[in-house]
């Protein structure tokens, strides 16, 4: 896998021999690539330009539902609220605990998403360090520079690893353990500090149980691909140690962070709400564990073919083992991944492809060098054409001059323009940031079939009534709470419906009497196209905003009035919204 080795020298370079296919091109895209890889200078310009692109698509991808929800649990932890006892959230805290100071100082602000994406690129950029370190190990230096390129320019893990999620800290969790792990010499002070970066990785997303099963199972492969001599019993008592390490490393940050919840009363809330909320009732049985067997049945001859392969190559036992640890890890975590977590996103493989890129990417190099080599095409030029095309493909599948971001961030804004901070909110998973919800589950797939289920409380249509919401959104919500927003709020912005109900008056000009029924008291207004309606309510002349308590009204028009008649929350008009102004459409797309 030595990228280096196949460089041709300066004498016998395709320049000075004739006859070969593209000649010129692929000898100056060559002698580029060389001297790229050879200058940490260059390697860190072309770092730099990957950086610049990766800040346009920070600004420009679009918003999953998932980054506020996230950011909603900061803002809480950044206004002393407690999450779990005080914002849900089904996920690990050290995440959005580490984010909060970053949040306060940033302030209220519609782009805080972007913001925030900005905030957690050092991830990014450490993982690919990371895909460089650990291939280093065991291959040359421009074998690990293509290999954290290939990594980087991914598109399911760039795209990913853009959002502002804790699967990103999770992902760099990973490929520190593994680093440890494989960059030296097995001792019970690195398995010590493998058990610590594991640990935090559990303090920051439970699925960290699925990679400390594949590290398990990774290790043992390893032992049997990689035989260099008898297990005698001071090797056995020394991996014992290493092991034991390990484990007390991992349970040193999850012990300090229950503990720490625990002693604000909420041990119980932070329970149900990362594990036992987590875990759909019939979902996990025999059938999981039976996908788990068919998988590993098919990455069994996988692994056979790998061992073979290393035991007939010319390396020391040392790098074998860690070409097949790092195989084997990345291999299992996948195989577990998809057998046995319930919810499967996109977020969930991002320790999947850097791990998995450490052995790949260099093998699709010495594939791809040893086919083309009857054509005179050398391993700079392999590697210079293969990040090229992931780069392709990367801008082709989605460009960075789309804005894919606006519409969440002006939603964001015109929360934060109708709303006080006293104002609680009615969104499926926070999707406002900055104002309390009115209902304590997020609208997400576990919390819906809990819900359906009667598993959890459903008191959100009286919740609505109790804080007095003054905005609501629609996506995601139940069918019963969807109707009730459709019956007592109107849109007024992107996705946002505020306080209100169309009267049913017909067109005429003549003056006509409607009753209505106000559920939620607040101040109201009546429009029309025109602006506010003339006429009498409740007995008495119609001036402006009116303070209404919920059940029945009157309302009277005046002559001369014609139209659609809206009742229609008085902040929101006086704050510059109608119900009448034309609003985007608003397009579902699956990872929203």
């Amino acid at each position: 896998m030595a990228l280096e080795r196949d460089i041709p020298s300066k004498e016998n370079s395709p320049t000075s021999r004739s006859g070969e296919l593209g000649r010129h091109d692929s000898d100056r895209l060559a002698t580029l690539w060389q001297k790229l890889s050879r200058s940490r200078w260059s390697v860190a310009l072309l770092m730099v330009a990957l950086l610049a692109l990766r800040v346009v698509y920070t600004w420009h991808f679009r918003i999953d539902s998932d980054e506020p929800q996230h950011l909603h649990v900061v803002w809480g932890w950044a206004n002393g609220l407690l999450p779990y006892r005080d914002v849900f959230d089904n996920h690990s805290p050290v995440f959005q605990a580490l984010c909060a100071p970053l949040f306060h100082l940033l302030g209220e602000r519609a782009d805080i998403v972007l913001c925030m994406r900005l905030a957690i690129l050092p991830c990014f950029i450490v993982t690919v360090w990371l895909v460089k370190k650990i291939v280093g190990s065991f291959a040359d230096r421009r074998t690990a520079i293509f290999s954290a390129w290939m990594a980087a320019l991914f598109p399911p893990f760039f795209f990913s690893s853009i959002e502002f999620r804790p699967d990103q800290m999770w992902a760099t969790l990973w490929m520190a353990t593994l680093a440890i792990l494989i960059y030296g010499r097995a001792t019970p002070k690195r398995a010590l500090g493998a058990g610590l970066m594991l640990g935090l990785a559990f303090a920051v997303s439970m699925k960290t149980t699925l990679m400390l099963a594949a590290l398990g199972a990774a290790l043992v492969g390893t032992m049997l691909i990689v035989q260099d001599g008898a297990w005698t019993w001071a090797r056995l008592r020394s991996l014992l140690i290493c092991v034991l390490a390990a484990c007390a490393g991992i349970l040193v940050i999850p012990s300090l962070v229950v503990l720490f919840f625990i002693s604000r009363g909420a041990g119980r809330e932070m329970y149900y709400c990362v594990i036992q909320h987590n875990i759909i009732p019939g979902n996990a049985g025999s059938h999981n564990l039976l996908s788990a067997l068919l998988r590993l049945a098919c990455l069994l001859p996988l692994v056979a073919i790998v061992g073979l392969v290393l035991r007939r190559q010319r390396m020391s036992a040392e790098i074998k083992r860690r070409i097949s640890f790092s195989f084997l890890a990345a291999a299992f975590f996948y195989v577990f991944l998809v057998s046995f977590w319930p919810v499967l996103t996109a977020e969930d493989y991002l320790p999947f492809f850097p791990a998995m890129a450490v052995t790949v990417a260099p093998l699709l190099l010495w594939i791809c060098r040893f086919n083309v080599s009857r054509l005179g095409v050398t391993a700079a030029q392999t590697a210079a054409f293969l990040v090229l095309a992931e780069l392709a493909w990367l801008v082709g599948s989605n460009s960075p001059l789309n804005n894919q971001a606006a519409d969440k961030v002006g939603m964001i804004a015109d929360t934060l323009k109708l709303t006080s901070k006293t104002d609680y909110v009615m969104d499926a998973k926070g999707e406002t940031i900055y104002r309390r919800r009115a209902f304590y589950y997020v609208m997400e797939r576990m919390a819906l079939w809990r819900l359906h289920h009667g598993l959890v409380q459903d008191n959100v249509l009286q919740r609505l009534i109790e804080t007095r919401a003054p905005l609501a959104t629609t996506r995601r919500m139940p069918p019963e709470v969807k109707q009730f927003i459709h019956a007592n709020y109107v849109p007024i912005a992107y996705r946002l419906w505020t306080l209100g109900q169309e009267l049913p008056m017909s067109s005429a000009r003549t003056p006509q009497t409607v009753h209505f029924q106000v559920v939620i008291p607040a101040r109201y207004v009546l429009m029309t196209p025109d602006g506010l309606v003339r006429g009498r309510l409740d007995g008495t002349p119609l001036n402006g905003a009116r303070e209404l308590a919920s059940g029945q009204h009157e309302f009277v028009r005046a002559l001369g009035v014609h139209g659609q008649v809206i009742l229609v929350w008085a902040n929101a008009w006086e704050r510059g919204y109608s119900p009448f102004s034309e609003i985007k459409p608003d397009i579902t797309t699956q990872q929203d």
